[in-house]
């Protein structure tokens, strides 16, 4: 009896304990992993939540580029990182898409990462060159039923590849893969009329746009874009099921205790929601996505479940 006892006067120190490294945390530096290359939306999004959650907590969080193997390189280090919140990652929708076409991952995406808060979410928008003269989506399908459609990708299994291949789908044609380093090299080749579709997100293709280099026919998301009011979601023109939104979020090492992932979720949120970062966020082409941590995991397990889905029946493999 005496020894059941000391092992619940145990149990609930733990818990206690738990509970109050939570509410003190974080209590030094806090470092948030970005695994790509400075400059670009993940660094430029990832350092202002950096920035903001340092102000907030009062104590230095720290970006770490740790680029390679499509982020598997950061991603992996987070991974077998110590699970006590000090150590972050910060990722974009490639997480889902690297998981569902890699099969020789250095980490188990579901088992050794924790998602704890949605940062930001981007649209893409579908846009066509000059050499396929179409108005709309219903035009695209059509076109792409009597005639060869190319649509750029930024690569094997990127999230380019995957809106372009739903597209596909939902429309019940085929259009072609052409793999490409990165978008600007598409957009140049379809200024150029080399190329036919390409699917990328609303700040990336704005000039083109502008320019009459590229003509946007619907966005893939569930709202309209401010940047371009006039432009009718996949749903409105009568595709609904062919959204591809694009997102950042924060990971942490499986094991951290759920009191301070909850603590980071609402930090996330705060910083994130603030009438600042809104204003931020639109010149970047996103927009605040608040989420708790459960709404966030479930949002990744289903995206994944979705491209893992799709990487199988197209055969898309990055390895």
């Amino acid at each position: 009896m005496n020894r059941i006892l000391g092992i619940l006067l145990c149990v609930g120190a733990a818990c206690l304990s738990g509970l109050a490294s939570a509410q003190d945390f974080p209590t030094k530096r806090v470092t948030i992993v970005i695994p790509f290359t400075p400059a670009g939306s993940n660094d430029t999004i990832g350092r202002y939540l950096a920035d903001g959650l340092a102000k907030l907590w009062s104590t230095p969080v720290v970006v770490e580029n740790k680029p390679g193997a499509g982020s598997a390189i950061g991603s992996a280090h987070v991974a077998q990182s110590r699970p006590d919140g000090y150590t972050l990652l910060f990722v974009s929708g490639t997480f889902t898409t690297n998981a569902a076409t890699q099969s020789n991952l250095p980490f188990d995406p579901v088992k050794d990462l924790k998602p704890v808060g949605m940062g930001a979410l981007g649209q893409m928008v579908i846009v066509t060159s000059s050499r396929v003269p179409v108005n709309n989506l219903a035009d695209l399908a059509k076109a792409a039923k009597t005639q060869k459609i190319f649509y750029g990708t930024t690569g094997v299994g990127s999230s380019t590849q995957f809106a372009g291949e739903l597209l596909n789908d939902v429309a019940g044609i085929k259009m072609e893969p052409v793999h490409y380093k990165g978008g600007t090299d598409a957009l140049v080749d379809m200024a150029g009329g080399r190329l036919d579709v390409y699917v990328g997100t609303v700040t990336q293709v704005l000039s083109s746009v502008a320019s009459n280099k590229a003509k946007p026919i619907a966005i893939a998301s569930k709202t309209r874009s401010k940047a371009m009011p006039d432009v009718p979601t996949v749903a409105e023109a009568g595709f609904a099921g062919a959204e591809a939104d694009i997102w950042w979020g924060v990971f942490a090492p499986s094991g951290t205790p759920d009191a301070v992932v909850t603590k980071i979720n609402q930090g996330i949120n705060t910083v994130m929601g603030s009438p600042e970062a809104t204003e931020f966020l639109a010149k970047h082409g996103a927009m605040p996505a608040a989420m708790s941590v459960a709404a966030f995991g479930d949002h990744v397990t289903k995206e994944l479940a979705k491209w893992r889905e799709l990487a199988v029946k197209h055969n898309i493999k990055a390895d």
